[in-house]
């Protein structure tokens, strides 16, 4: 498709008030896309309204979002455990968990247990993953255990705890994929704390877990779940004391 010129960019730009060029596609002659089948964006803008079923998914969707916000912070009002998961790739469907690591915390912000455990995994550890987790492939055929040990000591270390993890829905995946590899039951209720420090700290450009880290001046995290973990408890007991504070 041929680009717009400044000029007829321009005429475009005032005929649809308010449209961004990156939203503008170029059509024949150079012309807007919109401008050679006759839309006038602006009309639209001005005389239509959003389908209200659509409307009503967004209000439910941030509805739900601040429902699970309220449950994670209430979870963290007694004792709790945050965990991790190193995995080989990000495919529920091809991939692997590689690492687990879970510690326990006290109601007062205390961590009383930890655990870690290297997975001996099916397929070879990918060298990318090598180098961003650090976990090698000698490391798995040294230290690894098989899934299911693995699985169950965890299992056994959360004891069905309230269990948070940093961007939860990714690692339940694995979680589940695991459960119904094993035949191990996975029933613990899960909580986030992407999601708690989104609601802590709004005006953060990003809540990735080193970016949380640096603005907390809590340790970075490396990728090795245990460390991650550790940065995640810090996060998750000062978007608790941060969040208390806003009522």
């Amino acid at each position: 498709m041929p680009q717009m010129s400044y000029i007829l960019y321009k005429t475009c730009l005032a005929a649809h008030r308010g449209l961004s060029r990156r939203r503008m596609p170029a059509g024949p002659a150079g012309r807007c896309f919109y401008c050679c089948f006759g839309i006038n964006m602006a009309y639209f803008r001005r005389y239509t309204t959003p389908h209200p079923y659509g409307q009503t998914l967004r209000a439910g969707a941030a509805a739900g979002r601040a429902s699970a916000a309220r449950d994670g912070l209430r979870a963290l009002d007694g004792p709790f455990v945050v965990a991790d998961l190193e995995t080989t790739g990000l495919s529920v469907a091809t991939c692997e968990i590689l690492e687990f690591a879970a510690v326990r915390v006290s109601a007062c912000g205390q961590i009383e247990r930890e655990f870690t455990q290297v997975v001996r995994t099916d397929g070879r550890v990918p060298p990318f993953i090598s180098r961003l987790t650090g976990i090698t492939q000698a490391e798995v055929e040294r230290d690894g255990v098989p899934v299911r040990q693995a699985f169950g000591d965890f299992l056994d270390f959360i004891e069905g705890g309230p269990l948070f993890f940093h961007n939860a829905s990714f690692d339940r995946r694995f979680l589940q994929a695991a459960a119904d590899r094993t035949g191990l039951p996975f029933e613990a209720q899960t909580h986030c704390t992407l999601m708690l420090a989104r609601q802590a700290w709004p005006e953060l450009p990003s809540h990735k877990l080193n970016v949380l880290a640096r603005h907390l001046g809590a340790s970075e995290p490396t990728h090795r779940a245990l460390a991650d973990v550790r940065t995640t408890v810090a996060v998750a007991l000062a978007a608790r004391a941060r969040l208390a504070a806003q009522g």
